[in-house]
């Protein structure tokens, strides 16, 4: 398999993908939503925009802090799990938009948050479509789980991928995203920057999902797969302790104004 060959536009690359992503992809810390929730002052009043929501993995963390999220996600398979989640909730609405044309009124959202996403974005036209949406002093969160690069087990995982991925990268997420990109977004208000520790302990079926649920792994039709699989199940072996292996995360934080 070659990246290359991977669906370019970002509304389609999930499809096929939304059941795998919400069973293996982590959520986010309570620590991290808390202090947006405290250092924001975030509360039932609040209204929080979710943008690029996938299966609702970071709404799902704002509607446990209490707070009224509208989860907007441009993908159909997507849409489809995070609108079932949304019916058991009166905190939480999905609708069916992107994150450059999100559909909202104007001066009505206090936090914009892109989860995993805002790599995906066209970075302009969603800094232009926050200051649209935010109400004065509104603030934007963008959030990543990345996969730890001091660690060991990451790059043996990354080589793992390579060996079958024609192109592959390396895992990317907020690190595809340059310190100038951060610094334009976020002008002129500038950024505030938090790590939180997000390690978990995984079964070999929990660390396959996660790597699979990847828009870059290979599907199962792929000749790239089985072999793929039979490597990360040797890595799993190797590492594991006492039939589990420790993912090695961390959640990364950028928040700020946009100007409004």
């Amino acid at each position: 398999m070659n990246v290359s060959s991977a669906p370019r536009d970002a509304t389609t690359r999930f499809t096929g993908l939304a059941r795998i992503y919400d069973r293996f992809r982590p959520g986010y810390p309570a620590e991290c939503l808390g202090w947006l929730a405290d250092t924001l002052r975030l509360g039932t009043s609040s209204q929080v925009a979710d943008i690029g929501a996938g299966t609702g993995k970071m709404s799902e963390e704002l509607v446990y802090q209490g707070i009224r999220t509208i989860a907007v996600e441009p993908n159909r398979d997507m849409l489809g799990i995070l609108e079932a989640k949304a019916a058991t909730t009166s905190l939480l609405t999905a609708m069916h938009a992107t994150a450059e044309d999100t559909q909202l009124p104007d001066a009505s959202i206090a936090l914009v948050t892109a989860g995993q996403s805002f790599h995906w974005f066209d970075q302009a036209a969603f800094r232009a479509e926050c200051r649209r949406i935010l109400s004065p002093g509104g603030k934007v969160a963008l959030v990543w789980n990345s996969r730890r690069r001091d660690s060991e087990f990451t790059r043996a995982t990354a080589d793992a991928f390579r060996r079958h991925i024609g192109g592959f990268p390396g895992f990317s997420g907020d690190h595809s995203v340059s310190a100038a990109d951060f610094d334009a977004f976020f002008e002129p208000d500038g950024y505030e920057y938090r790590e939180f520790p997000h390690d978990q302990m995984l079964t070999f079926d929990e660390f396959l999902g996660r790597n699979l649920s990847a828009t870059y792994a290979p599907r199962e039709d792929d000749p790239a797969h089985g072999p793929l699989v039979a490597d990360l199940r040797a890595l799993f072996d190797a590492y594991r302790e006492d039939d589990m292996v420790r993912f090695p995360l961390t959640t990364r934080l950028f928040v700020g104004g946009v100007g409004v």
